[in-house]
C-alpha cells in the first residue's frame, strides 16, 4: 500500500478514510487540519496545517483532500491548488462498494463514495465529490471540484460545469446543461438548462 496524508479532520474526512480504507490501496499517516480544536480520527494522528506544505512533501508524495463542499467549494480548491504547486499526487478514489462502468473516466483527487453508480461513458472531472448512493448515468459529464451530494441522481447526457454543487436527492433530467457556479438545493427536479451563477431553492 501506498502512503497518504489527507486533508480535513471533520465529518467529510472521516467518510473519506471509510472509503480510502475499502480500497486498501493506501495507508494513510495522517490528517491535515488548520482547526487547533481537531481530534484524531479513528486513531489516525493529526500530523500538520496547511502552512506545512514543503515539509510533508519531503515524506509524502499522494495526499487526498477530506474537505466537504456545500455551496461554496474555495476551501477544497484553495488546498488543491496549492498542494498541487509542491508536487503532490492526487489519486482518484473508489470505493468498493460502487460501481464504475468500464468505459467511465474519473479524474484525479475525485473521491467515489459507497453505493454509487457511474454508467458507461460518463466523465467526471478533478477534485470532485460523488457522495454516496448518487447515480451518475450514461454520457453524463461533470466539470473540476464539483459536489454530487448523497442521493441524487444525474442523468443521461447530463453536463455539469465546474465548482457546481448539487444538492442531496435531486434529479437531473436527462440531456440538460448546468453551468458552473451553480448551486442547486437538495431534492430539486431540474428540467431545463441552468446558466452559469444559478442558484435554485425549492
Amino acid at each position: 500500500m501506498k502512503n497518504l496524508i489527507l486533508f480535513g479532520s471533520g465529518g467529510h474526512a472521516l467518510s473519506c478514510l471509510d472509503v480510502i480504507d475499502s480500497t486498501k490501496k493506501f495507508k494513510i499517516k495522517g490528517l491535515i487540519s488548520e482547526n487547533k480544536n481537531s481530534k484524531n480520527l479513528l486513531d489516525i494522528p493529526i500530523i500538520g496545517n496547511n502552512s506545512n506544505f514543503h515539509l510533508l512533501k519531503k515524506k509524502y508524495n499522494y495526499a487526498f483532500i477530506g474537505v466537504g463542499m456545500i455551496k461554496n467549494n474555495k476551501t477544497r480548491l484553495k488546498i488543491y491548488s496549492s498542494a498541487k504547486k509542491y508536487g503532490f499526487i492526487f489519486p482518484s478514489i473508489i470505493s468498493k462498494y460502487s460501481y464504475v462502468g468500464k468505459s467511465a473516466s474519473i479524474g484525479e483527487g475525485t473521491i467515489i463514495m459507497h453505493n454509487c453508480v457511474l454508467n458507461a461513458d460518463s466523465i467526471i472531472g478533478k477534485n470532485c465529490i460523488i457522495n454516496t448512493s448518487s447515480i451518475i448515468e450514461h454520457n453524463a459529464k461533470i466539470g473540476d471540484n464539483s459536489h454530487i451530494a448523497p442521493g441524487a441522481i444525474v442523468l443521461g447526457h447530463v453536463k455539469i460545469g465546474s465548482n457546481t454543487f448539487i444538492g442531496s436527492g435531486a434529479v437531473l433530467k436527462n440531456g440538460i446543461t448546468i453551468g458552473s457556479n451553480c448551486v442547486i438545493q437538495a431534492g430539486s427536479f431540474i428540467k431545463k438548462d441552468l446558466k452559469s451563477g444559478t442558484t435554485i431553492k425549492k
